[in-house]
């Protein structure tokens, strides 16, 4: 049995990487009433005053960023998904980064139930604005957990081929 997804049949391949799509899906559609709770305590944590500043100066730009910053955790998984084993760690250091970032960043941006107040006019597309963040988001849950159970793949493939290269101590 080999872990590393690149050298199995094609077939397998696309079954093993759907089934874990899927169930990456499942996690963070379960995962994401506790998410919003979760950054709502994040949000409660002490800010950096002019990070605050900076992004209150043009909120639609600071809201349209977090799209950014979200998108770019799915996008750097599914680039990096036929890797070797060792830039896997790598990856999973990008996309620690850029949870970060997108935390930050989210924290420190202008509530974006502050859209329809600010521009009016624009009501409609503020509601497709805060449609689109819990999307982000849960896009964002699914790659993370794509990529830890894709990590207990692998980890759980080597450690089987472990046991199957030990001697036998057959008496």
């Amino acid at each position: 049995m080999h872990a590393n997804l690149i050298h199995q049949p094609s077939h397998k391949r696309l079954c093993l990487l759907r089934a874990l799509a899927l169930a990456s899906l499942a996690i963070a559609g379960l995962a994401l009433p506790f998410a919003w709770d979760i950054l709502a305590s994040i949000n409660s944590m002490p800010k950096m005053h002019w990070l605050q500043q900076i992004l209150a100066q043009a909120p639609a730009f600071s809201w349209l960023m977090m799209f950014v910053w979200g998108g770019a955790i799915p996008l750097v998984l599914l680039k990096n998904m036929d890797q070797t084993p060792s830039h896997k760690l790598r990856t999973t250091v990008v996309m620690l980064v850029l949870m970060w970032v997108a935390v930050t960043w989210y924290v420190h941006m202008p509530a974006s139930n502050q859209c329809t107040a600010l521009y009016a006019s624009w009501e409609w597309a503020c509601s497709v604005l805060q449609w689109g963040y819990s999307m982000s988001l849960v896009l964002s849950i699914a790659a993370y957990a794509f990529l830890m159970l894709g990590l207990m793949v692998t980890a759980l493939g080597l450690f089987a081929e472990g046991l199957e290269d030990e001697p036998s101590h057959a008496a």
